[in-house]
């Protein structure tokens, strides 16, 4: 007799469940909240990170999957689940040949450093959007949807939010829809993604994300509040995890600056440098909460915003993401008129506007610019051309990690994707995969592509364990 399987969710982690369900035989119905299918993966940049891939070998990587497992725990202080890493490390190997039998091709020479890794495991996609998102995630959704489309086991409904599971025995038998509706399954997968959008679960489950008041948004889907995670854990799900990936920003609107411009440095309250600006989007937010105030401020001078702030800098390694940047030099003149960008005739009248320790900025930016005419940044080594700051006006801009990328809390699972129960046990009929989970990232995020990585992971671990269940 075939099986019925609910996917609730239409994001990468559910349309791969879906697909990955469909043709290991069940039928499948897709429950979507919002207007149309792509969730958070298809605004994103669409990197999938994994290890020992005949794309890394094609460029003459050595890599292997029991590196990337140490990696995983060592920039988790060894608090993730070694089933949960090996599932994870050994599935994004295989997602990079699924997706390349859909439709995605991967270059080798686009492979870059997307965590703190050494080894190169950043894989960039390349293929069609169909118009569903601005870069590579949308190119995964647009390839998943496509494949999708060609099963007639599969249908999707958009605009049909659900309201609770149907439980019967102890078993997760169905869903019931905001309508009131009743679909009845034999397993559920919740996939609907984080709760990056609920006001009311970030402050219950991650308060640092809303420090900063009105600073905070979220990247994500606006339907992303976490109803599936409350009714996970309604059924009896346990929670796992903490926090989530912030991004910083100067709050001049709703734009996302992933990478930062060369030309600023950073300094906290002291008027101290304290991290390369150009690091990794993985821990610099980090790094910025732990200054007094959780703040910093970027300093430049007027001939960075005359001679450099519209040069290149707002896509490093090649993701091809469409942003509309806070930092080009008529945005910076708009908000240097408002009274939001700090200025000064001098460094000590700049650092006075904005409260950083006068004393500690100029000392600062004097060490600095003689690194500038030595060519080598002799305290952080920041790659690439260096930039003096030497020419008034001064200005200071205020940066805070704000921006809200993913949660990282959410259901505890399996390595077979089951949701369990406070004690430890799978719930019967319950499967979940993608940003609802937790477990699967620590403090800090191991690497640009994890998240997209493992909702493909367990999309289809999730639907080779439903199709298999009762």
């Amino acid at each position: 007799m075939t099986k019925r399987i609910i996917v609730v969710g239409a994001g990468g982690a559910g349309l791969a469940a879906a697909l990955e369900a469909a043709d290991a035989g069940a039928s499948v119905l897709v429950l979507e909240a919002g207007d149309q299918v792509g969730g958070a993966t298809a605004r994103a940049g669409g990197v999938v990170y994994a290890a020992d891939t005949p794309v890394q070998k094609a460029r003459g990587i050595e890599d292997s999957v029991e590196r990337l497992i140490n990696y995983y725990a060592t920039v988790s202080r060894h608090e993730l689940e070694p089933r949960l890493m090996r599932r994870s490390a050994v599935g994004t190997r295989e997602v990079i040949a699924w997706l390349e039998q859909l439709g995605i091709t991967w270059e080798p020479e686009r492979l870059y450093v997307a965590g703190l890794e050494f080894e190169p495991r950043g894989h960039l996609p390349t293929g069609d959007t169909r118009g569903l998102g601005p870069a590579g995630g949308a190119m995964i959704v647009a390839a998943l949807l496509t494949a999708v489309e060609a099963r007639d086991e599969v249908e999707i409904r958009t605009r049909s939010r659900v309201a609770g599971l149907v439980i019967e025995g102890g078993y997760v038998v169905g869903a019931r829809l905001e309508d009131g509706c009743v679909e009845r399954a034999d397993a559920v997968v919740l996939a609907s993604g984080g709760f990056g959008a609920g006001t009311e679960m970030l402050a219950t489950h991650w308060p640092e994300a809303t420090r900063h008041g009105d600073w905070h948004w979220y990247l994500g889907p606006d339907t992303n509040v976490g109803d599936g995670l409350r009714m996970g854990l309604a059924a009896g799900g346990q929670f796992q995890g903490r926090g989530g990936a912030l991004l910083e920003t100067p709050n001049f609107g709703r734009l996302n600056d992933a990478f930062t411009p060369p030309w600023l440095i950073y300094v906290n309250q002291r008027g101290h440098r304290f991290v390369d600006e150009t690091d990794t989007y993985c821990v610099m937010p980090h790094v910025i909460g732990l200054q007094p105030g959780g703040v910093c401020w970027a300093v430049f001078d007027d001939a960075a915003l005359r001679t450099v702030a519209d040069s290149g800098h707002l896509d490093p390694y090649g993701l091809h993401v469409d942003l509309e940047s806070n930092w080009t030099a008529a945005r910076l003149r708009e908000q240097i008129q408002a009274g939001v960008v700090k200025t000064g005739a001098t460094l000590t009248e700049v650092a006075q506007a904005a409260g950083v320790e006068p004393g500690g900025l100029v000392a600062t930016v004097e060490f600095w610019n003689a690194d500038v005419a030595a060519g080598h940044d002799s305290t952080f080594e920041k790659d690439g051309e260096l930039v003096a700051i030497d020419t008034g006006p001064f200005y200071a801009v205020e940066l805070r990690p704000a921006i809200i990328g993913n949660t990282f809390g959410g259901l505890r699972i399996d390595d077979h994707a089951r949701v369990l129960d406070v004690a430890g046990r799978p719930i019967p009929g319950l499967l979940a995969a993608g940003e609802i989970t937790g477990g699967l990232d620590g403090d800090v995020y191991a690497g640009g592509g994890t998240s997209i990585g493992n909702a493909l992971v367990f999309g289809r671990t999730a639907a080779r364990t439903a199709v298999g269940a009762r």
